[in-house]
């Protein structure tokens, strides 16, 4: 199967925000144009291999499939590289911004402050480290034990995201400015927050879950030989969506998630992001926000079906 999708462009430079100290430049091959076609081949689309890969990418929500959501940006994604040439972090950052317009996510405009950030570093270990170190705030709401987890994780990728709840009808997240907060009875003088929610259903839930920061350190050993697209692409998959991790969640070899799995075997590397990554990203930021992660999935696995099978009767 072949389809090209044409992604957009949005030009400019985001505003900067130095957090982190610049590591060596990594050395990548003549990268692609950051607006060329993204074009797939060789798919094989049934229900159960979409469902296999929905289930393979996403990591399991907080609370259960019944209970929990799965987790996406409410606001618009603004992504941020550091640690490349200048030409090559304004072409990852553009193609960037090409595939959050190419799944209809919302994208900010030039001179946003950066929600997104990719930053190539030499050791991962030693950068996690640094960061745990010296800007702790990088890893808020992340536990302990998750962050043990993402310094173990063995590279050459290291993600993380910083997740918040916030009410399904105001957009108000848990801890912000416009949260109210009320004093619990007790000896001690404490406050909870409170999401106030008028939502009566079995079916919506009266919060949902936002991802207000991600964040991707990729080893610029890995990036040898591979173009702007494969890592903006790569890095676009991985910082949208709060993915799987570990060896039982492997993604199938046509994923652009398998681009450094593809670099430990013979297979050949995925040259870019593949229709079902761009169908799979489209889904999740199409479905609802406000029902459980379960029938988020019922409501992705239709529309990426959809997507996939759009206009195979009408060929040749």
């Amino acid at each position: 199967m072949e389809m090209k999708q044409k992604i957009l462009v949005t030009l400019g430079l985001m505003s900067g925000l130095a957090l982190f100290p610049l590591p060596a430049i990594a050395t990548l091959t003549d990268p692609r144009s950051a607006d060329d076609d993204i074009v797939v081949t060789g798919i094989e689309i049934t229900k159960d291999a979409i469902a296999d890969f929905i289930q393979t990418t996403i990591a399991t929500p907080k609370g259960g499939k019944h209970q929990g959501q799965h987790a996406r940006f409410s606001q618009p994604v603004c992504p941020k590289v550091v640690g490349l040439s200048e030409d090559n972090q304004k072409q990852v950052e553009q193609r960037m911004r090409g595939v959050a317009i190419a799944a209809d996510m919302k994208v900010a405009e030039e001179g946003c402050a950066p929600n997104v950030y990719v930053m190539v570093v030499a050791d991962g270990n030693e950068a996690i480290a640094m960061l745990r170190k010296k800007r702790s705030r990088l890893f808020t709401s992340i536990s302990h034990y998750e962050r043990d987890r993402i310094a173990k994780s063995g590279g050459p990728a290291y993600a993380w995201k910083r997740i918040q709840a916030g009410s399904a009808e105001t957009g108000v997240l848990q801890n912000s400015d416009d949260t109210e907060y009320l004093p619990t009875v007790g000896a001690k003088n404490v406050t909870v927050p409170v999401l106030h929610s008028k939502v009566k259903s079995r079916i919506k839930q009266p919060t949902t879950l936002a991802m207000t920061h991600s964040f991707l350190l990729l080893e610029k050993d890995a990036l040898v030989d591979l173009t702007t697209v494969q890592i903006a692409d790569y890095a676009a998959m991985r910082t949208y969506i709060d993915t799987r991790e570990g060896e039982a969640s492997k993604a199938p070899a046509y994923s652009i998630l398998a681009l450094f799995d593809s670099a430990k075997s013979d297979e050949k590397r995925p040259e870019s992001a593949s229709e079902m990554d761009l169908a799979l990203l489209s889904s999740l930021y199409n479905s609802p926000a406000d029902v459980s992660a379960s029938m988020q999935s019922s409501a992705m696995l239709h529309r990426v079906e959809q997507e996939l099978t759009a206009g195979l009767d009408d060929r040749p």
